[in-house]
């Protein structure tokens, strides 16, 4: 049991830089519309950043749901064992 929960606890650690690294990412995005940039530099570093955060997004939900999903099978089969056992 003690590897299940050392797995956990490396599962939600990276969930959490995930979370961190999208932050930082979004932190640093430009949110305004520029309509007279001649050459687009602009204009293509937002779509850059669009791109990299909508990556992080999937793999960030993936992993959160994953996350989640293993934490309950956890308690359920802890659950399951603490009633099996005998008094």
């Amino acid at each position: 049991m003690n590897t299940s929960i050392l797995l956990l606890i490396a599962m939600i650690v990276v969930t959490a830089i995930i979370a961190v690294y999208r932050w930082y990412i979004a932190h640093n995005e430009d949110d305004f519309l520029h309509l007279e940039d001649p050459t687009g530099a602009l204009v293509n570093q937002q779509n850059k950043t669009a791109r990299a955060l909508t990556r992080i997004d999937h793999v960030g939900i993936g992993l959160t749901v994953a996350t989640a999903l293993y934490a309950l099978a956890l308690l359920f089969a802890f659950i399951y064992s603490g009633l099996n056992r005998p008094i």
